[in-house]
């Protein structure tokens, strides 16, 4: 998985794949599908497909033409027939803001609400639908601050998402924590590549872990979150959005836009009370 997100533009035959993987192109494909519920080589264009519906949307001054060539597609033929049959719509119509249509039509029930720790009895703000916050009330919170880079020890969850990844994501906390790996309110971070808001439960990729010099276990993965401008949102005792960031504060900037080269990021702190704080992290660039 990681591969093909760092490769998105290059073709990658099944058999690079699965070499990379140090097995024979059968078995890879035949694990891939076991693991994921689908073929390496459809996960790979769904993937694709992604990743340009993000750019569409967050880069507004880059030729359609542009983006299928970015994205691995040989073709804008090619590319304009995947991305109708993926998302029922023209690559011109999603840009011009049919996205928010499929955003609330296929996953808006779930959109986002997966970047947090709920507690087992505390789950009614996750299953809670989307509400936009007042104008300018998340806008006027947000900060854009350089965060450092972070070296995460992590455990991956394919194919949740709602209060079924959060609590999930909870309990790895609190089995790290019962096991004496990870001191309890030590910072946790969530971590998803793709727009959130395109991406169904069942293609849902999230990772969550601690800082690799706190949680030092070499049988879990091993990435580097990148340093740079994020737009951050602090909290408290309840459960922000990203979809609120995006809507009350990103999409009417001037000065910002969004940085698909790095990845959404969330750290929460377990505070003395069993609640949690931290801060949403947008990755940003100036305009």
């Amino acid at each position: 998985m990681d591969l093909m997100l760092d490769s998105v533009g290059d073709p990658l035959a099944l058999g690079s794949l699965a070499a990379s993987a140090s097995y024979s192109s059968y078995h890879f494909d035949r694990i891939f599908r076991e693991l994921t519920g689908f073929s390496a080589v459809e996960y790979q264009r769904k993937r694709r497909l992604r990743r340009a519906a993000h750019l569409l949307r967050h880069e507004p001054d880059v030729a359609v033409g542009r983006i299928a060539q970015d994205c691995g597609f040989p073709s804008n033929a090619a590319f304009a027939k995947a991305f109708r049959q993926q998302f029922a719509m023209s690559a011109k119509s999603w840009r011009e803001g049919g996205w928010r249509a499929y955003m609330d039509a296929q996953v808006g029930r779930e959109s986002d609400v997966s970047f947090f720790v709920a507690e087992p009895g505390n789950l009614a703000a996750l299953q809670a639908p989307y509400c936009p916050p007042e104008p300018g009330s998340v806008a006027a919170r947000v900060e854009v601050r350089k965060l450092p880079a972070v070296r995460l020890r992590y455990q991956r969850f394919f194919g949740q998402s709602g209060a079924a990844l959060a609590l999930a994501c909870n309990a790895f906390a609190g089995a790290c924590e019962d096991a004496a790996a990870v001191e309890r309110g030590a910072p946790w971070y969530g971590v998803f590549d793709e727009d959130p808001g395109f991406t169904g439960e069942r293609e849902y990729c999230y990772d969550f872990g601690a800082d690799a010099a706190v949680l030092d276990d070499p049988a879990l993965g091993l990435r580097l979150l990148p340093a740079g401008s994020y737009a951050c949102l602090d909290f408290r005792g309840e459960w922000p959005r990203f979809r609120a960031m995006y809507e009350d504060w990103l999409e009417r900037q001037a000065v910002w836009r969004l940085d698909s080269t790095r990845p959404h990021i969330q750290r929460v702190e377990r505070q003395r009370d069993g609640g949690w704080q931290g801060w949403l992290a947008l990755p940003v660039k100036r305009r």
